[in-house]
């Protein structure tokens, strides 16, 4: 009993400080919006538009519209019609209103003179960015680490949350797609690295977390075939080290390649939901450029998790009973046993959220506390996590010539599939 205690015991400090960033970035996060008057002023804008269909007006008729209201307040003030002074409109610059008009989102950004730069500054890239560097930097406590571990796969319970925004419809139009992006891209690369790996002789218990690694959805798929391919300690470090590099790199700057190409929301999101390895960053990356980035994101993530069996299945045939063939032995394994144990349950929940949601349990009260409260919390406590365990000695495990065919894989399948995901545009990955 004391040994399962001081066992649960030794996560409590490390969680406990994940909760604590993870409410200290949401606080971030709501303050620096209404410190910005830029913010306030196009969330007023744009209200009219979302919730009622209303066109936006051209800039010349806004500032007008706007400048006679706050005329006509003064006068009232001056004749004594009311008693509080008007304060004079914040109006945006034309650019800035432009944009808007434009994309109809909110760019966060701040202003240095007549120049405007866009940082993305929410409590996705604060806990990211500042769990990171404290990581690097001042270093955190032994007793701290084991806690933040666990923190990372809080986001799940987000995942699952997140069904209740879905209705069957939208979840099978958009799957369609996913469908295709997971079979030409996330099995193809499994398949690319896998082989490449045997012709240039590479060790099969590398290759072979690293082809699931690379090909399907990072550690997770890692962690599930490690042990089907008989992967060394080494190894799996290796291909980890891999995965975390190069998802590390995506996550920073995913979102800033996306505004350059110009990218809209869903169309982003089916991008990092092929190209970025690990489910923590590309729910990070999503969640980082906008809400229906995520959405879009999550439905490819979900599609491409559930392919983690196949790939265990194809493990056990390339790297077992291939190998075995060629050598004249014969290997049993019982394939439906491994396929059991690595599947992951959160996907149920997930259908378990989008089928109640068709039934209507769900109303939009529901959906603003998941989006606003819940959701927010299971992934600030997340992203708290992952920005603590990007650790640079980590990152360095990737070695040899194993790292090059993974990480190379990895960039040629983030390319080709931003070439794809912009030819097929936002209305096939738009979730209504």
């Amino acid at each position: 009993m004391t040994d399962t205690n001081s066992g649960v015991m030794k996560y409590v400090p490390g969680f406990i400080f994940c909760i604590i960033l993870g409410w200290l970035a949401l606080q971030w996060d709501q303050s620096i919006h209404k410190w910005q008057k830029d913010y306030q002023e196009s969330e007023k804008i744009l209200k009219p538009y979302l919730n009622e269909g209303k066109p936006l007006l051209p800039f010349d008729e806004y500032v007008a519209k706007s400048e006679g209201k706050y005329k006509e307040k003064l006068s009232a003030f001056e004749h004594g019609d009311i008693k509080e002074k008007p304060k004079k409109p914040h109006l945006l610059q034309k650019i800035d209103y432009e944009i808007i008009a434009a994309t109809k989102e909110i760019p966060f950004k701040f202003r240095f003179g007549e120049r405007m730069i866009q940082f993305q500054l929410t409590y996705v890239a604060v806990l990211l960015l500042g769990g990171m560097l404290l990581r690097n930097t001042i270093g955190l406590p032994k007793f701290i680490l084991p806690g933040t571990v666990i923190a990372r796969p809080v986001i799940k319970p987000g995942i699952v949350l997140l069904g209740g925004y879905y209705l069957w419809s939208n979840l099978l139009k958009v799957g369609i797609f996913a469908l295709l992006l997971v079979l030409i891209f996330i099995v193809g690369t499994t398949v690319l690295v896998s082989i490449i790996g045997r012709r240039m002789k590479q060790d099969d218990g590398l290759m072979g977390v690293m082809a699931a690694g690379t090909g399907i959805c990072g550690v997770s798929a890692a962690v599930a075939v490690a042990p089907v391919v008989n992967a060394k300690p080494r190894d799996f470090f290796y291909a980890v080290g891999t995965i975390l590099l190069f998802g590390t790199v995506a996550l920073f700057t995913f979102p800033y390649i996306g505004k350059a190409l110009g990218m809209s929301e869903p169309v982003f999101g089916a991008w990092v939901g092929t190209a970025i390895l690990n489910t923590a960053q590309l729910v990070a990356a999503a969640t980082w450029y906008g809400h229906d980035s995520l959405l879009t994101a999550n439905i490819i993530n979900i599609v491409r998790v559930g392919f983690i069996p196949l790939v265990v299945i194809y493990c056990i045939w390339f790297y077992v009973i291939r190998q075995a063939k060629t050598e004249g032995r014969h290997e049993k394994i019982n394939t439906w046993k491994v396929v059991k144990e690595k599947f992951p349950l959160f996907i149920l929940g997930f259908f378990a959220m989008v089928t109640l949601n068709e039934f209507g349990v769900f109303t939009e009260d529901h959906r603003t506390i998941f989006g606003k409260q819940f959701l927010q919390i299971f992934f600030a406590v997340g992203f708290a996590g992952v920005g603590l365990n990007i650790a640079f000695e980590d990152l360095k495990k990737a070695g040899g010539k194993a790292f090059v065919i993974g990480f190379l894989a990895a960039t040629l399948k983030a390319v080709l599939a931003a070439i794809v995901v912009i030819l097929i545009g936002t209305e096939a990955f738009k979730v209504k």
